[in-house]
């Protein structure tokens, strides 16, 4: 068997007291291997490189130098090509199923896949276009896939959780999914996500691990408009693979139609927004998503309206450097001062921006918020069965002693938050007296995490994500193109003294294994 047939392949179910969740696996996990066409399996002789998964997916010999080509371009690189007739919506949709089966058997990031369908879909789509002229939106013809926890009409939502899987499909989509198609866009399937989604890495025992890519970054397709976030789910994977994400204000996108094990939970909002390759997509989804005409009428949303102010000539910003709790890496900080320079450079006010807060206490405060009810709703359908909890998920509950919490306590935490907001809101305008233009900040930059990589099953520190979603602040993830690692200018220093916390010293002694 290659390794790209071990990484697809299920799980082993050998006895008869096979616990249900592994059975459940092992089935989910046949089906969707089974689900990808003969011409696109890699051959038992591919070996998977340890590093440059893009070129192993170019070297696989499964897409033609077309299809290669069509798969590495934009949205918005995409559509004039689409609507110059220069394209089609099934030719692009072929190219984009095929690479994401070959991203999947290399770094296992489907968890279900209908490519038949998106090429009947895209067939209508160019028989309507051939008779109009007209597209149908501003995403004609744009293959794309939907994280696991999204209901589409006539398929299941997982969650990453094994108990979910046999659930019925659902019987209509949600409104966000329904933009989408009114948008025309092709659904061609469903990514990984953690466990219940309560992880930065994405590992369940039902699908198994995802590796150092994602289907985005893959190539596999040209974005995922309608990613989700309520503790980093959207920024994480852009941070890690290179891309643009962002995570909006959460009640401006509709959230109805989201399966989650925490549903009733409003005190931390999921928010919804994409993940890309570029910023021209970033703002084309989100404005999509904003100002689509069914959206005011969404009940989950605060409708607005999509502004564009005219672009400052000099911008003043503010530089977080650490959260004060969790000591970035060396590379995060590098980076953070290439930005800094860079900025400055180009004229504009950069000056240090200190936590007003403290972080540790937010992370506290966050995680009440998250569990109200002690996490018992997860854990009743994990122990349905049998589902252990990963890793990772364990460990933040046992740190901030997740439990179920009294309604005085619920308010205590909710006052915190308050609290928080308020100070952050003063300490931003505060900035105004330390920067030339006698202004407010215009932004802060911070680390997206404390480290450029990760472990597998490592537990990282959440609080340089979760902070902006106890504030419920928008935030937005930008690559810092062609900066790498450099194992001289990046080494960890010896004398560091980590914080008395559970985080900082397992952080730093992380440095420059990943």
């Amino acid at each position: 068997m290659s390794q790209a047939e071990k990484l697809a392949a299920p799980v082993k179910a050998s006895a008869d007291d096979t616990p249900l969740w592994k059975a459940i696996s092992t089935r989910a996990r046949q089906n969707l291997f089974d689900s990808i066409p003969l011409k696109w399996r890699l051959p038992p002789t591919f070996e998977i490189p340890d590093t440059d998964l893009q070129r192993a997916a170019r070297e696989s010999g499964i897409l033609t130098p077309r299809q290669l080509q069509l798969t590495e371009l934009t949205v918005t690189e995409l559509s004039p090509h689409i609507l110059a007739g220069k394209v089609t919506a099934l030719e692009i949709t072929e190219a984009f199923c095929a690479r994401a089966a070959v991203a999947h058997q290399l770094v296992n990031c489907l968890t279900d896949f209908f490519p038949d369908e998106a090429i009947k879909a895209a067939k209508a789509l160019d028989a309507e276009y051939s008779r109009t002229r007209t597209p149908l939106g501003p995403l004609h013809g744009i293959p794309i896939a939907i994280k696991d926890t999204w209901k589409i009409k006539g398929k299941r939502a997982t969650n990453g959780c094994a108990a979910w899987y046999d659930r019925a499909p659902a019987e209509e989509d949600a409104p966000l999914i329904q933009v989408v198609k009114d948008s025309g866009a092709i659904i061609f399937g469903r990514t990984t996500m953690p466990q219940t989604g309560m992880a930065l890495e994405t590992v369940s025992p039902l699908w198994g691990r995802t590796l150092n890519g994602a289907l985005v970054a893959m190539r596999g397709a040209p974005c995922a408009p309608l990613s989700s976030d309520v503790g980093g789910s959207i920024r994480a994977p852009a941070a890690f693979n290179g891309l643009y994400g962002m995570r909006p204000t959460s009640n401006r996108p509709p959230r109805t139609g989201m399966a989650s094990s925490t549903s009733g939970q409003i005190s931390i909002n999921a928010s919804t927004g994409p993940c890309c390759r570029s910023m021209a997509d970033l703002k084309l989804l989100t404005k999509l998503v904003l100002t689509h005409p069914t959206v005011p009428y969404e009940h989950s949303c605060i409708p607005g309206f999509w502004n564009e102010p005219p672009r400052k000539s000099k911008l003043a910003v503010g530089i977080m450097w650490t959260d004060e709790v969790v000591t970035p890496h060396p590379p995060v900080t590098r980076a953070l001062k290439e930005v800094a320079c860079k900025l400055r450079a180009a004229g504009h006010d950069v000056i240090e921006f200190k936590p007003p807060i403290n972080f540790w206490e937010a992370a506290l405060a966050t995680w009440i918020l998250y569990f109200q009810t002690g996490v018992n709703e997860t854990k009743a359908a994990l122990a349905s069965t049998g589902e252990p909890l990963i890793a990772q998920f364990k460990y933040n509950i046992d740190v901030f002693n997740v439990r179920e919490h009294t309604v005085a306590e619920v308010l205590e935490a909710h006052k915190k938050q308050d609290a928080y907001k308020a100070a952050f809101t003063q300490a931003w305008n505060a900035t105004a007296d330390e920067n030339a233009q006698r202004q407010p900040i215009d932004c802060i930059i911070t680390p997206s995490g404390p480290v450029a990589g990760s472990l597998h099953d490592f537990c990282l520190w959440w609080g340089y994500f979760t902070i902006w979603n106890l504030l419920d602040y928008p935030s937005i993830i930008m690559p810092l193109k062609g900066f790498k690692i450099d194992p001289v200018k990046d080494a960890k220093a010896a004398n560091y003294q980590p914080r008395d916390n559970p985080f900082d010293k397992m952080n730093w002694e992380t440095c420059g294994l990943y």
